[in-house]
């Protein structure tokens, strides 16, 4: 072989290597930013704040406790939900 496609097979398996690394890294990286930012927003909900949830229902944030949240969606209805289903206020 000469010393160009010695060059030529070195820089594939570089980038391939890169490709293996340094992409689940910026992932993962991502993914723990939009946690972090999730997490500082469920901290700032407040009791009375109007919540929307992953499915969709539209509630009031009522409590807040170990367990879960429970949210009224509807006059006497309350619901109790994990912190990681709600998705933004409304």
């Amino acid at each position: 072989m000469n010393t160009e496609k010695m060059i030529f097979i070195v820089l594939i398996i570089i980038i391939f290597l890169g490709y293996l690394i340094i992409l689940p890294m910026l992932k993962y990286k991502g993914i723990r930013k939009n946690n972090e930012k999730h997490s500082k927003f469920i901290d700032e909900l407040n009791i009375g704040d109007k919540v929307v949830l992953s499915s969709g229902i539209l509630g009031t944030l009522k409590e807040k406790d170990d367990e879960g949240y429970s949210i009224e969606i509807s006059k006497g209805i309350m619901m109790k939900v994990l912190p990681s289903s709600i998705i933004g206020r409304s």
